[in-house]
């Protein structure tokens, strides 16, 4: 179950869409005292046992490492499948869930749940509606939150991913990974801290990332040739800046610039639990009424991306100590 398959007990138990029959953890008695089986609720320590019911759907939250052979058994075995970011530990064994999924009648859904955050649809809606121009650059900072005692993955695939991803969904070109820095702390062998340059086509990224700030911050901000956009993921507030590039006339040159100072003005963005509407959009997929909102090929990308900018890293860590000792 963990911290994120209890949320999703939480969301689910409460959704007339879902019949929540069985949970399954190696730590089940751990669930004895959680109230699962006093609401009805079967309690296994194996995922195969919940094959006993007539399973529409289950959704997956274990660590990464269990992944690709969790979703291959259900989806094997005819059930839709919503699967936590990211899809897999590396892209080879991500490769693999995807043939899989694809032979299968299944539906699989990949857990980024910030394709579902109210405010990244009012931001879509912007830029669709061309009121930032041409999309030039874009950053985002995700910092803040304790360390997991033991992390499947580094900040980057846990963290970072969203924003990966994100930028992604907004320019809908693949991330393209040009640099990467960061490290850990003493004594981890996970990546605690790092900062990703990418470009998504024509457009250029950084995102930000780490474990140790100490202050939650999820912010995502745009420029484009129209204005600039600020969006918290927490609060889910969206603020434009309205701007105007303009020609500059000069004896010597011609060059274009920004010559004014834009008041913010909020995006009216209508707010809701990100949790909830990503579950309700998996209810919609296991009906057959809408698909999967982020593809298979998306998410093997935006995993890759981080697989990319954590080999920069860590070939970068040599050549860093040798320059330090001069």
């Amino acid at each position: 179950m963990g911290v994120m398959g209890r949320q999703h007990l939480r969301v689910l138990r409460g959704l007339v869409e879902f019949d929540v029959v069985a949970v399954a953890d190696p730590r089940s008695e751990d669930l004895d005292t959680s109230g699962e089986r006093s609401a009805g609720i079967c309690v296994y320590n194996e995922p195969e046992e919940l094959l006993k019911h007539d399973l529409d759907a289950v959704v997956i939250a274990s660590p990464t490492s269990m992944h690709v052979p969790q979703a291959t058994l259900f989806l094997r075995a005819g059930v839709h499948v919503l699967l936590e970011k990211p899809i897999a530990p590396d892209v080879t064994s991500a490769q693999t869930l995807v043939r899989v999924a694809r032979r299968s009648s299944s539906r699989l859904l990949i857990g980024h749940i910030e394709r579902f955050n109210p405010a990244i649809d009012a931001l879509r809606s912007l830029i669709a509606a061309g009121n930032l121009g041409r999309v030039l650059s874009v950053s985002a900072r995700r910092v803040g939150v304790a360390r997991p005692a033991l992390p499947a993955t580094n900040v980057i695939a846990d963290l970072g991913i969203h924003d990966i991803d994100i930028i992604q969904l907004l320019t809908g070109s693949e991330p393209v990974v040009l640099g990467a820095t960061g490290g850990s702390l003493p004594g981890n062998h996970q990546e605690d801290f790092a900062f990703v340059l990418l470009s998504y086509g024509d457009v250029a990224a950084a995102v930000e990332t780490n474990w140790i700030t100490p202050l939650k911050s999820r912010r995502l901000s745009v420029t484009g040739t129209g204005g600039f956009v600020d969006l918290d993921y927490v609060r889910q507030e969206v603020t434009v800046y309205e701007g105007r590039i303009d020609p500059v006339e000069h004896a010597t040159s011609h060059f274009s610039a920004v010559w004014q100072t834009a008041q913010g003005r909020p995006l009216w963005v209508l707010q809701g639990e990100p949790l909830m509407r990503e579950l309700l959009h998996f209810a919609a997929c296991v009906r057959g009424q809408s698909e999967p909102a982020i593809t298979c090929d998306e998410a093997l990308a935006a995993l890759a991306a981080c697989q990319r900018a954590t080999d920069w890293v860590r070939e970068a860590q040599p050549r860093l100590v040798a320059t330090s000792h001069g």
